[in-house]
């Protein structure tokens, strides 16, 4: 039994290379991280980035895009085939009226249905040509011409610009713009002095 005991304890003894404890396996790592070049820390965070975005992309989005980068192509319409040799040509069909102004407006409504913000810059960009409008009527207004200040650029509110541009040597406009308004103003500042 003594020479059994003797083995065992020569059996067990180390072997002269000592296995890293679980404790030490975190300062290995981070001795091994900060030994990294910086070279190796960007390729890391972009290897992250990248599978980061690869995963959002295949498992965590559930509906399609609104806009992707490689949409499937429609399907065109296909041409009328030919008629046969012997048979009569089909009439072409008429080309359709143009469009009404009514219908261009139900158009561009029906455009814009799906984009509230566009629908929001409209309103916005419509309450300034109106502001502009209305401030050009009152500069009219003190300049002796007879219109309303409505904010709506109607036939009584052209004539008068027209002839305002005329009479100050300007070139007739089709729009109220703000230098305009500015040269309105200033001779309406001055006729009111």
């Amino acid at each position: 039994m003594p020479e059994a005991l003797a083995r065992m304890r020569r059996d067990a003894a180390p072997s002269g290379r000592a296995r890293p404890a679980a404790a030490s396996l975190p300062s290995t790592a981070f001795s091994r991280l900060r030994a990294m070049p910086a070279r190796g820390y960007a390729a890391a965070a972009l290897t992250a980035v990248l599978v980061g975005i690869v995963i959002n992309a295949l498992t965590l989005q559930h509906e399609r895009h609104p806009a992707p980068f490689f949409a499937r192509a429609t399907a065109q319409p296909s041409p009328a085939p030919a008629p046969l040799a012997g048979q009569p040509a089909a009439e072409p069909a008429p080309p359709a009226p143009p469009a009404r102004p009514a219908q261009l407006n139900e158009a561009n409504a029906a455009a814009s249905r799906g984009d509230a913000i566009g629908d929001i810059l409209r309103a916005d960009q419509e309450q300034e040509t109106q502001k502009l409008i209305a401030a050009a009527q009152g500069a009219l207004i003190r300049l002796g011409y007879v219109v309303k200040t409505d904010g709506e650029l109607n036939a009584a509110t052209i004539t008068a610009l027209h002839d305002f541009e005329h009479s100050h040597g300007l070139a007739p406009s089709t729009a109220v713009t703000a230098k305009l308004l500015k040269t309105l103003t200033a001779a309406a500042d001055a006729a009111g002095r």
